[in-house]
């Protein structure tokens, strides 16, 4: 019986070491750089709250050609359109304007009846994003590499 058990335990413990040696996946620590796509528009600009509300009256599967400032305007497809919760309503939007860099913006509504945004727009073949921040009460644009808004 002590055999048994003996080369039991000895047949475990070789079972569980490794046969060879542990192989990491790589590590892309240097990243390629890629071109961006949004160099033409400024670090920063606002987009009033009426252009904000404007996308969300938009349908799913419709097409949309918005001013959101002087600065952004936005042709493309709503591709999704989905209430997340009774509070957040999050819209999608293919831009074709921008190399079918996707608009991502969701709107939330407080306890309290106030209503804020947040969002971005990316493609993954670009090496920038914009950020749609809230800043005293007004909406901008910020322009920043992908490297500092995303992980690959």
């Amino acid at each position: 019986m002590k055999t048994v058990f003996l080369w039991s335990l000895l047949m475990t413990v070789l079972m569980t070491l490794p046969g060879k040696a542990q192989v990491h996946p790589p590590l892309n620590q240097h990243p390629s750089d890629k071109p961006f796509l949004f160099s033409q528009l400024p670090e920063k600009f606002s987009i009033p709250v009426t252009a904000l509300k404007a996308i969300f009256a938009v349908p799913s599967n419709a097409g949309v050609n918005l001013s959101l400032s002087e600065k952004l305007k936005i042709e493309g497809i709503v591709t999704a359109r989905r209430a997340i919760s009774p509070e957040q309503l999050s819209i999608n939007i293919k831009c074709t304007n921008y190399q079918n860099a996707l608009l991502n913006l969701s709107r939330i509504t407080e306890a309290d009846g106030t209503v804020s945004y947040i969002g971005r727009m990316v493609s993954l073949q670009h090496g920038d994003v914009l950020l749609l921040w809230a800043e005293k009460g007004q909406y901008n644009f910020v322009r920043q590499k992908q490297l500092l808004a995303m992980v690959e």
